[in-house]
Parts: structure tokens; sequence; C-alpha cells
């Protein structure tokens, strides 16, 4: 009978570690699989580890997306496949490295939804406050409560007296809570606000006035309690889209400012468009694309133009001298433009240089000498001038991701003219969703 037993038991075993070997076996790389697996590399193994990313290859890689490769990145198709793609925040059980605590969203086991978005369902953050502060006191019904701390570190509301043990009524019309005897109305019939995370509702109350009352706690839902004017809801825990009150942003030429906003975080919100002002944002600012300095002057054919500021602000050339008028022409060989009467060389052919917003180019003037005469204007391809040639003034770098206004994600994308700029809008609230560190997520 043990002889029986054991026999099995051996066979069982031995199938188990034939297993194992069949397993590890088919993690082992192998070109030509369709798979990167180390040590392959695009040297060894360029079939499978392509250098570049490759339309039409089956895989979304680094630079393509829906827009540019549809092939490869059909948002249909890739959630689902184990990789996280563009637009995803993650896939299966693939979460980027990302977790609870990264997410800002505290302990716990973070999940990814069938839509491959982030679910921080599995996420337990703190406790959340019923009230703000610890000395506020109120009526409920005729007893008095202030707003403690609890064991448990948040702020909750204790019952510390009874104003009718004194044959009185509780009143806190004056936003603090006392025993008198006769009260007055604290709120109008059917208006209601925040207190802490407590949702109210004006109501005739046990003192006999109207009184704020208790109808939601939003805290239990794990919302919040957000105000308008005289409208209290519950909504999903708001955060900080930003971190310095007054801090700009730009997303294109937009300028952002770091506001307050009424749900009690810092949000981006829109300031001014900046070529309103004839000027572009960059680094959080508006700024004037200055051609020149005050005392500059220089030809523009047989113009002498003058440097000024604009309705803005901001140092232009403007056409003055006509050296024509006087059968002269315009000539700035000398670093100021003055009319001659021959004409000198002011530059070498094939040379350029800026002109503020400007590329300049060296060629043969209506006069027979070279001159600089303006060429491609670096603002309507979102560029700067520099150095002679137009170039980018990216806003963000790749793999950037930002929020503006809470419901709002954006991912650092490159643009049609090659520069990198905030791009592929994803408006959370469509999917009921919040935006959090440039993603959107369920609250």
């Amino acid at each position: 009978m043990k002889l029986r037993q054991i026999l099995p038991f051996s066979l069982a075993v031995l199938i188990m570690l034939m297993a194992g070997s069949c397993a590890k076996g088919a993690s082992e790389a192998s070109c030509g699989d369709g798979i990167c697996t180390a040590p392959e590399d695009p040297t060894t193994c360029p079939a499978d580890c392509p250098s570049e990313a490759v339309c039409g290859n089956g895989s979304c890689e680094a630079g393509e997306n829906s827009v540019n490769c549809i092939e490869d990145c059909d948002p249909a198709e890739l959630c689902g496949n184990g990789n996280i793609d563009t637009a995803e925040h993650c896939d299966g059980i693939n979460l980027g490295g990302m977790s609870c605590s990264t997410l800002n969203a505290g302990e716990g086991t973070l999940l990814c939804d069938a839509a491959c978005h982030f679910d921080l369902n599995g996420c337990t953050g703190s406790c959340v406050d019923q009230c703000n502060y610890q000395t506020f006191s109120r009526c409920n019904g005729n007893a008095i409560e202030q707003c403690q701390q609890g064991s448990n570190s948040c702020f909750q509301w204790v019952e510390t007296g009874d104003c009718t043990n004194s044959s009185k009524v509780c009143d806190d019309s004056s936003n603090t809570a006392e025993c008198v005897d006769t009260c007055t109305d604290a709120c109008f019939q059917g208006a209601s606000r925040c207190l802490g995370n407590i949702a109210q509702t004006c109501a005739s109350g046990a003192n006999g006035c109207m009184q704020w009352s208790d109808t939601t706690d939003c805290s239990a839902s794990g919302q919040v309690c957000f105000a308008e004017e005289t409208t209290a809801t519950c909504t999903a825990p708001c955060t900080d889209a930003c971190e310095t009150p007054n801090e700009g942003m730009c997303l294109g030429d937009m300028l952002h400012i770091c506001t307050m906003g009424t749900s009690g975080c810092l949000d981006w919100q829109e300031d001014v468009d900046c070529t309103t002002q004839g000027q572009y944002c960059s680094g959080g600012q508006c700024l004037c694309s200055n051609e020149c300095g005050l005392t500059d002057t220089q030809c523009n054919g047989t113009f002498i133009q003058t440097c000024s500021a604009n309705s803005y602000g901001c140092m232009v050339y403007s056409n003055g001298t006509d050296c024509s008028l006087t059968s002269q022409i315009c000539n700035e060989s000398s670093g100021t433009a003055v009319c001659a009467d021959q004409c000198t060389n002011a530059c070498t052919a094939g040379q350029t240089r800026c002109s503020g917003n400007l590329v300049q180019n060296c060629q043969i003037t209506a006069t027979g000498c070279y001159g600089w005469v303006n060429g491609t204007d670096c603002t309507f391809s979102d560029k700067i001038c520099s150095n002679g040639s137009c170039q980018c003034d990216n806003q963000c770098s790749s793999g950037d991701r930002t929020c503006t206004m809470l419901y709002y994600a954006y991912e650092c994308v490159q643009d049609s003219n090659g520069c990198w700029d905030w791009g592929n809008e994803e408006f959370c609230m469509m999917s009921g969703e919040i935006c959090l560190l440039g993603y959107c997520i369920a609250p």
C-alpha cells in the first residue's frame, strides 16, 4: 500500500519539474520571434529590436500615435496587449512602475481598469476632516458642538453642551454657538453650504429659527463638499494641479496662472493669450520678441528704419526716411543706417541673421550692393529666431504630462514643426474622471 501511494506522488513531482523546465526555456531570447528580449538589441537582432519607430510593424512605439500611425496605434486594439501604449496609463498588470503612493492616493493596491486607466479603488487614503478649525462651534438643534481633533487625527464635531438644560436656545447666527434667550435666523430657507465636508441646508431648527442642519457627510463616500454661491454638493476630492500661487505656465501662447480655486485647491486658470499683445508665451510669462534696441537703425530697401516701442511695449522697427526721394540709397555699412550716394556691401552673400523674430538674408538689393532683406517670420511656425534660423521654443520634454483646471490632461508631443508642446488634450470629465499628474483617473 505504501509503495502504491509513493509512486503517484513521485510521478506528479516529475511532471512539475518538467513543466518548470519548459516554462523557463520559453522565456529565452529568440531572434525573429517579434519580441525584443535581453540580450537582444538593435545591433544583434534588428528584426525584434528596431532602433527607431517603424509604422506598420504592429507595435505602437515611442513617437507613434493614432494620428501618425493608426495601423500600430489603434486605441480600440491596443488596450489589453500588456504594453502601455500611447494614451494609456497602464495595461493589465503593467502599471509602468506607478503605485497608490506615487499618485498621492495613500497606500494599498493600484489597479488598471478595462480602459487601461488607473483605478484608485484599491488605494486607501487618509481620513477626511468633517470641519475646518478646532475652535469652531455650531448649533445642532439646541446642542452646542465644537470642532475637535479625533483619535484618527481628523477634525470632527463633538457635542459640548445642551442649551435646554438652562431653558435657553442655541444661536450661531454670529458664527459662534451660544445659549441665548431668543435666537436669530442664521440663514434663509433653501440655501445650502459646506461646513468642512458636511453639506448643510437651511431649515427651521429646534430653536424656532432658520438654522443650518447637516444633510450629507461627503466624506462617507470618499468625496469632499464643494460650495458655489448658495449651493453645496459632494464632489471628488481635488488635488493641487500646481504648487506655487501666481506661478505661470505656457500652453502654446496661452498664459495660465496658478490660482486658488473655489474648490480649495490650486489650479491652472487661463490668464491671457500673449499673441493678442503681439507677444509670445515662454517660461510662464508673455515676452516681447524685441526686434531691436532703442538706438538701433537698419535699412529696409531704400528706407531707413528706426526702433521704437509699439502699443504693447515691444521694440520694433518702423520705416522712416525714404532715401530714394533724394536719389540716394540706404547704407548701413557703418553700423548706422544713413542715406548715401553710393552703396557699400553690408554683408556677404549667403549670410543670415536675426532681426527680432525675423530671419534676414544677405542679398543683392536694388542699389546693386549686398544688404539685409527680411525673410522668414519664425512666429508663423511657432518658433523663435536664433543664430540666423528659426528654432523650436520647446514648452516641455518628451514624456512630460500635466493637468489644467482639474479636468484636462495633456501630454508633451511633437507638433507639425517638430517642436515639443502640450497636446493630446483629454477631457477627463467626459468619462467621469479627474486629472492627476497628467492622467485622467477615476476619483
